[in-house]
């Protein structure tokens, strides 16, 4: 999951390249960086115009323009961006243009200026449409050597940054031809009038196939045109919205007639099929239609932004080719849209993960949304009209694109106005998946920044068993070496000890770890070595020993490596290698066993020591239709009555949970298996679907067997909302701790800044209250469950919220002690705890008085809970239940209770109690004849 931190940097096409010329003409401008310039010869269109030695300095007029598209390509690596008269080519890392070609104005009065630019998908070319129906074609090409590149180094002085080790590419953009529309490796052109596909290979303008929109037999309405198209990664599978606002998967196959010849320049109908799956056949609302799509492979789902405001997710059905609706995405709804349109949604952007979506709106905040539904950014309260405020960061106010950057760090967002030079790269921080599934006996959580990670474990941190305060949990930041992360970044995986106290981390290349109690870092000592591989699967901590799925870059070798912590990180000091036929996808570690998933479907089982030993492997054919999909997978045992192990394999393959190749759940994006604060094989799993967290209690004991487990997840589980996004389970404290956005507005200037709020909530009463509802034994059960927690500082709180939750549910009904009623049944459990008065009378003051009646007549009369309190010495409960008394009896009647408790405190010498009585009698009797009498006869009584 990903959260914005920091603020946005400012990026910008003209400042430092272009100078004015002279001081009387501040319009003309002088290009002092390298470009190439694309010209018209004739009427037949542009021409290239060869430099001198590559290289060609000019004076153009008007390139102040700002920017009117922007582009990645499909890595990330490479963007470009187009004002309406330049083109300009940037690489991430370090951001900044390396290639820009300025057009000249034969060619913008022939030819129009610039409007959109595409990606061919191998990243070698571009695609400008200009705003008179051309297509200018640019070659992204090396300038040097093949492979060339403008290293940096790391000096005394100073040290690169984040992935800028790897230098400056050595590419420029150079004009290729230029095409006029007329009407898989091609480029896919929908025309307006009159409504046609054109498909123009990229090599140029031969063959050139045309097919007409009515021609089209899979359409259900012919008389439409295309209004967006996107592909699938990696595909030439398309998404078509249509004028009418459906929207349709579109496959497109050559026909025979179709191979080459130069009369077949009209395609017929039956080369391109498809299906409508977004639209009633009959019609829809206006407001349901298609506007534009993106694509999720890593999750097989599809996004629509719909023409009222929404994003609509559809998901790949059990049988080929078939696509149904999932979820929806409420932007209307979590921006409260009042006596207006909705905003249009100008951009959709899945990261490379497939874990997030970037939705971006032509009048409003840019939004990120994780994958099943859960605001990730902004939070709905900051939807508001302080970020019209936000000056110098227009961004928020609307959006004209967006994408992620490579490695997900960075989402790069257009501004809404179209004369600005500048875009915006705002700073995510984000957590790995496959750190979320991990089994420990520590809860723990790690997330990734560009140069660091925070790093919270329980291993690590101090008693705060007391207090659920969020701003007690501590994060650890970890700065990564920059002499690793300029060659290496971004980190693709990390992991965590089980004990919490070693971290070890694998970027681009090479891995290192992390020894938290001496913060020091181990790296490999040779470069080279370093450099000769790359993880793949994940890492894994066993004892002392760190486990790394790898690939060779060299001979594309795949394979375990078990590294010694206390060794140095060589090639020479491999403890052990294991070798596998394809790419390790997944490794998992529970106590001395180990799981490793490979590429080809096959999940293998190894006992770990100083060497691995193989136990089993399988294949998973049946169960996980495409190891892309496959996003987690653990092992754990338990030990059965009879004194066996038994095994169980948990996956989430396409966000279905399954426990030991059992379905249990599905649009789960991270899950958790926890173990029992009391019982070492009693455990515990958790899901988080996007809205709310859902746990099965005791998944593996009785009633959730293995035989029964299928019917037991169906029935036997309970469902928690939380506000913000969990992170991490902690079970011995009740707590479930995640994160939510904050942003902040800064003044004079109004600048945004990103912040990451530490969040927690608490489950006690949710599983207390699971456990006397539906379970016949519920009340020893949650006796036996809430006696692990009753030394903590808020336990009587969680007693509280679960008396509180009950009453307020059943009060309207009134069902008193019917069969049915869970109100008894708190009332009984609450009384084997010594917080039973406490937390009665702390219900009832947060309470309306109009339930006070119901309540009693379930836990008994106030006054009489009173007396309880003085019985038992608890004078401070004891005042909180004179308030009660005061509402509900004549003031004479609570006098006399209060002059028997004032007593009680002077004899206890608890004067703090006694100025609260004394200031309780004030307040009930302004004239103080109350105070006045109360005191005389506490006088008389002492003496």
């Amino acid at each position: 999951m990903h959260w914005a931190t920091g603020a946005a940097r400012v990026l910008a096409v003209e400042p430092s390249m272009l100078k004015p010329l002279t001081d009387n003409d501040e319009e003309e401008l002088e290009l002092v960086l390298p470009v190439i310039s694309a010209g018209v010869q004739g009427s037949s269109g542009d021409t290239e115009i060869e430099p001198q030695t590559g290289i060609q300095s000019r004076v153009v007029k008007g390139t102040g323009s700002g920017i009117v598209d922007m582009a990645r390509n499909e890595q990330g690596s490479l963007w470009a961006t187009i004002t309406r008269e330049s083109v300009q080519l940037w690489v991430h890392r370090p951001v900044g243009i390396i290639s820009k070609v300025v057009r000249t104005p034969k060619s913008l009065l022939d030819h129009g200026a610039n409007k959109r630019v595409f990606w061919k998908p191998d990243s070698t070319m571009l695609v400008i449409v200009t705003e008179q129906s051309f297509l200018h074609l640019y070659k992204i090409i090396p300038h040097g050597g093949e492979g060339a590149s403008y290293q940096l180094t790391n000096s005394k002085s100073y040290a690169l940054g984040p992935g800028e080790g790897v230098g400056f590419p050595d590419l420029i953009i150079k004009f290729k031809m230029t095409i006029k529309m007329d009407a898989e490796s091609d480029i896919i052109v929908a025309t307006v009038n009159p409504p046609a596909v054109q498909l123009i290979p990229w090599v140029g303008k031969v063959d050139v196939k045309t097919c007409l929109i009515r021609n089209m037999s899979f359409l259900l309405d012919k008389s439409v045109m295309i209004v967006a198209m996107s592909r699938f990664h990696n595909s030439t599978t398309q998404i078509w919205c249509m004028s009418d606002g459906k929207a349709y998967i579109v496959y497109y196959t050559p026909n025979e007639t179709e191979s080459g010849s130069a009369a077949s320049m009209t395609s017929s109908g039956d080369s391109w099929y498809g299906f409508c799956f977004h639209g009633n056949p009959e019609g829809f609302d206006k407001q349901d239609a298609g506007v534009i799509a993106a694509s999720n492979p890593e999750y097989s789902l599809l996004a629509i932004g719909t023409r009222g405001g929404d994003v609509r997710i559809f998901k790949s059905g059990e049988h080929a080719g078939q696509w149904v609706f999932s979820h929806k995405l409420p932007l209307k709804e979590s921006q409260s849209y009042v006596n207006g349109p909705p905003d249009k949604i100008v951009s959709l952007a899945w990261n490379s993960d497939g874990n997030v979506l970037a939705v971006g709106q032509a009048h409003r905040c840019p939004s990120v949304w994780s994958v099943y539904g859960r605001r990730l950014f902004p939070t709905a309260s900051h939807d508001m009209p302080i970020l019209k405020n936000a000056t110098e960061d227009p961004y928020l106010q609307g959006s004209r694109a967006l994408f992620w950057s490579a490695g997900n760090m960075d989402l790069i967002v257009l501004g809404p106005n179209d004369s600005s030079t500048d875009f915006y790269a705002i700073p995510f921080a984000k957590a790995l998946p496959s750190v979320q599934n991990y089994l420990s006996s520590a809860p723990q959580c790690l997330l990734h920044l560009n140069d660091r990670l925070l790093v919270y474990t329980e291993g690590h941190r101090q008693d705060v068993s007391s207090t659920i305060n969020p701003d007690t949990f501590v994060w650890n930041n970890v700065m990564v070496p920059p002499v690793y992360m300029s060659d290496n970044w971004p980190i693709r995986y990390s992991c965590l000890s089980h004990d919490g106290h070693y971290l070890a981390i694998a970027g681009r290349r090479g891995l290192a770890h992390y020894n938290l109690h001496s913060c020091r870092w181990r790296l490999f000592g040779n470069w080279q070595q370093e450099q000769s591989f790359r993880c793949q699967g994940g890492l894994g901590w066993f004892k002392n020993i760190l486990i790394a799925g790898c690939e060779t870059i060299e001979d594309q070798k795949f394979e375990l490596r078990l590294y010694a912590r206390e060794n140095n990180l060589d090639n020479n000091e491999v403890l052990y290698t294991e070798q596998f036929e394809t790419r390790i996808a997944h490794i998992s570690v529970w106590r001395s066993s180990l799981l490793v998933y490979t590429a080809n479907n096959t999940l293998y089982c190894y006992s770990l020591g100083t060497d691995l030993q193989l136990v089993w492997k399988t294949s998973l054919q049946d169960i996980v239709d495409s190891p892309l999909l496959l996003k987690s997978v653990s092992i754990l045992t338990t030990e059965n009555t009879d004194g066996i192990d038994a095994t169980h394999i948990s996956l989430l393959p396409d966000g279905n949970v399954r426990l030991s190749f059992r379905q249990i759940t599905e649009k789960v994006e991270y899950y958790w298996i926890t173990r029992s604060a009391h019982d070492a094989n009693d455990f515990s799993l958790w899901a988080f679907n996007g809205n709310t967290l859902k746990m099965w209690w005791h998944v593996f004991g009785p009633g959730g067997g293995e035989q029964s487990l299928a019917s037991f997840a169906k029935h036997n589980f309970l469902e928690m909302d939380i506000e913000f996004y969990p992170l991490a389970i902690l079970p011995e404290r009740g707590i479930v701790l995640g994160l939510e956005p904050e942003i902040a507005i800064h003044k004079p200037k109004w600048l945004a800044t990103f912040k990451m709020a530490t969040k927690t909530h608490l489950f006690l009463q949710t599983i207390l209250r699971h456990l006397l509802t539906h379970s016949i034994e519920g009340e020893w059960e949650a006796y036996e469950f809430a006696r692990h927690y009753q030394e903590l500082g808020y336990f009587g709180h969680a007693l509280e919220i679960l008396l509180h939750n009950v009453l307020e549910d059943e009060a309207e009904s009134g069902i008193g002690f019917n069969e049915g009623a869970v109100l008894p049944r708190v009332v009984s459990f609450l009384q084997q705890f010594p917080h039973y008065l406490d937390v009665i009378v702390s219900c009832a003051r947060k309470t309306e008085v109009a339930l006070w009646e119901y309540l009693f007549s379930i836990v008994g009369a106030p006054r009489d809970l009173f007396e309880r309190c003085l019985e038992a010495d608890q004078l401070k409960t004891a005042t909180s239940y004179l308030l009660i008394l005061h509402t509900l009896e004549p003031i004479q009647t609570t006098s006399q209770d209060t002059v028997r408790l004032l007593e009680r405190t002077l004899q206890a010498q608890d004067f703090e109690l006694c100025k609260e009585l004394v200031r309780f009698l004030n307040s009930i009797d302004s004239t103080g004849a109350t105070l006045q009498q109360a005191l005389s006869m506490v006088s008389v009584s002492n003496t």
